[in-house]
């Protein structure tokens, strides 16, 4: 066999176990944070093995916005009130931009072949999840025997994390792209759809299902198949659902029902505030910004200053329990964590991405883009309680949708 044969098998099988990794990687965002670790860490250490041995193709706008965001986080380490807390998150951030990159190639690489098999394992894990998040609403408890240590919250295959409306959040849309994409009965799509807002809601995770819900509607404008009197019809059926739940079910009526009574009185959204965790740790986090305004205190570093004294606020029912890991909403933990230089760089790179990717999506028509464009834009919504930007779990669902919105821009962008 010749060398240059030789080298060209080694790169193709490296390739096929990437592809096979991120077949199964719906699985290792449920197995937890050291599967997903592993995952991302094999394949950076894949990319530099084939660099300069297969048709690498990096979309050039994208790598610069990358590398911008990537340089502004390491500026503000400089600035960092904990440097050793604030590094492993950045050099973790060093190995999902090779992770973005490698991702990009298989697809630019086996869009035609192999990818439909990486979306059908994704297709699977999520049809499992679903039956499973069903079988615990019916029965209390899971498949494996496993049940919520919270009434009117679901935690499926997640154990003692609630988690799964935000795994659901992640991958719903790719699920019902690869339906589409099998050319499914528009239908079964509709019911499939329905079944989907309800499992969410269910699931107990407001935020979480208010994103998909939001995500779910902007998909359905997108699609040509389904006319607009179905489009609310469909709509309508799911909320319709839903209310007739909250009234029934006391543990949904109080989640929902009693928070929404307090947010639509007067002065309501000050009221709801003042009286959550959430408002707590966001007025902590206003408070540690404008203390530390133009580079915050350091990535990790929320959780050490949300415990001084001077960040207490009587006004807040909650505000003796503060101290948290990170202030629940993406917009505060940047200005709390970057300051004012850290958040306009995230701005800067979230909204230019999402520029590029939309652009994009309206020469490609391509579902899986559109899937992971609504999911980032819907992640960013101001407001809207959300997860750390920078933990394991969150940023391998935010990342991993990131990679697939930007890995479907036009092939011609892209430099080999």
């Amino acid at each position: 066999m010749k060398i240059e044969n030789y080298k060209y098998e080694n790169v193709k099988y490296l390739e096929i176990f990437n592809l096979f990794l991120l077949a199964l990687y719906p699985i290792a965002l449920i197995a937890g944070n050291l599967i997903i670790n592993l995952f991302i860490l094999l394949f950076s250490i894949n990319f530099f093995i084939n660099f300069n041995k297969s048709k690498i193709y990096l979309n050039q706008k994208i790598s610069y916005l990358l590398f911008f965001f990537f340089t502004t986080l390491i500026i503000n380490l400089f600035f960092s009130s904990d440097p050793s807390a604030s590094l492993p998150r950045i050099i973790k951030i060093f190995f999902i931009i090779i992770f973005i990159f490698e991702i990009q190639k298989l697809i630019q690489n086996f869009e035609k072949t192999y990818i439909k098999y990486v979306y059908l394992s994704w297709f699977v894990t999520f049809l499992f999840l679903s039956i499973d998040i069903l079988f615990e609403i019916i029965f209390g408890h899971n498949i494996f025997g496993s049940t919520s240590y919270i009434p009117g919250r679901i935690s499926s295959l997640f154990g003692d994390e609630l988690i799964a409306g935000a795994f659901y959040h992640g991958f719903a849309l790719f699920f019902m792209s690869f339906l589409i994409y099998k050319k499914l009965n528009n239908f079964i799509l509709i019911f499939i759809i329905i079944a989907l807002l309800c499992i969410s809601f269910l699931i107990g995770e407001r935020s979480n299902f208010i994103k998909l819900f939001f995500s779910i509607l902007l998909f359905m404008s997108f699609l040509s198949t389904i006319n607009l009197k179905t489009k609310l019809s469909v709509t309508l059926i799911a909320i319709t659902i839903i209310i007739s739940t909250i009234t029934i079910n006391e543990n949904y009526k109080l989640r929902y029902y009693n928070q929404l009574k307090i947010l639509f009185s007067e002065n309501g959204y000050s009221k709801y505030m003042k009286n959550s965790m959430y408002g707590t740790h966001q007025d902590s986090a206003y408070k540690i910004f404008k203390d530390n305004f133009f580079f915050g205190v350091g990535i990790k570093n929320f959780r050490d200053q949300v415990r001084k004294e001077k960040y207490e606020n009587r006004e807040y029912k909650f505000t003796a329990k503060r101290s948290t890991t990170h202030p629940h909403q993406v917009h505060y933990e940047f200005l709390s964590e970057t300051g004012f230089v850290g958040y306009i760089s995230f701005l800067i790179f979230i909204l230019s991405s999402l520029y590029l990717a939309i652009k994009s999506y309206f020469l490609t028509k391509n579902l899986f883009q559109l899937s992971g464009i609504l999911f980032v834009l819907t992640s960013i919504l101001p407001i809207i309680p959300s997860g750390s930007f920078f933990s394991t779990f969150s940023s391998g669902i935010f990342w991993i949708n990131y990679a697939i919105m930007i890995s479907y821009l036009k092939k011609s962008d892209f430099k080999i």
